[in-house]
């Protein structure tokens, strides 16, 4: 006989989920992290320092897709019919273990403003959600789309010898582009072009400064 989880059941997964978001190194990843069979490779100073960068930005992102999530989770309720949140929520984990496991092999951490990025986004995604399911939803497909277009290009950018890293933002690019579709399939509305352009340079412009001292080297176009 299956399991009925209760609303106390349910507010504690979610807390749950939320000290893990927040607490380095307290994810689990569901599924195996991508390239754990591949060996590490001599780089130079430079090209760590990039792929760290490149991992840190990631899991940052991952950790604003995240409390997206679990506001859209609070804001439509505990015992919420939403069940692809749920089932992205798990697959968010999965990234913050791999960014997160992956930043500390290569000798750097998650960024200390965590808590901040993680909150921000809370809240976004809980006062999107009450003023409209659809528009929330809409959210997730922006954010998630932004996501994918960014692993897209550091794919390419990051250094040769680092197939581990490698791995991890193409297994993250071929979930990013699946959530996506999935916001839109559940119901969602895709925001306005305007805003989208609009979202997306700001994305650009983030992403450019966490990363332009490898711009500036030639490692990113």
């Amino acid at each position: 006989m299956s399991r009925r989880f209760t609303r106390s059941d349910r507010l504690v997964d979610q807390l749950d989920t939320m000290l893990r978001t927040l607490v380095p190194g307290a994810t689990r990843a569901s599924r195996a992290r991508p390239g754990m069979g591949t060996r590490d490779k001599p780089m130079a100073a430079e090209e760590t320092r990039h792929s760290i960068d490149v991992m840190r930005h990631h899991h940052r992102s991952r950790v604003i897709g995240q409390g997206i999530y679990q506001g859209q989770r609070f804001a439509t309720g505990i015992s919420s019919h939403y069940q692809p949140v749920d089932d992205l929520s798990v697959r968010g984990v999965d990234h913050l273990d791999w960014c997160d496991t992956r930043l500390r092999e290569l000798g750097g951490r998650p960024s200390r403003l965590t808590p901040f990025y993680y909150t921000t986004s809370l809240g976004a995604g809980m006062l999107l959600s009450r003023r409209s399911h659809v528009r929330g939803l809409g959210l997730v497909n922006l954010t998630e789309s932004l996501q994918a277009q960014s692993l897209e290009r550091q794919l390419s950018a990051l250094p040769g010898e680092d197939e581990k890293s490698r791995a991890v933002i193409r297994q993250m690019l071929d979930d990013s582009t699946r959530h996506a579709r999935v916001a839109l399939e559940a119901g969602g509305q895709r925001w306005p072009g305007g805003w989208r352009w609009v979202t997306s340079v700001g994305a650009r412009v983030c992403e450019w400064r966490r990363l332009r001292r490898h711009s500036s080297a030639g490692l990113i176009d």
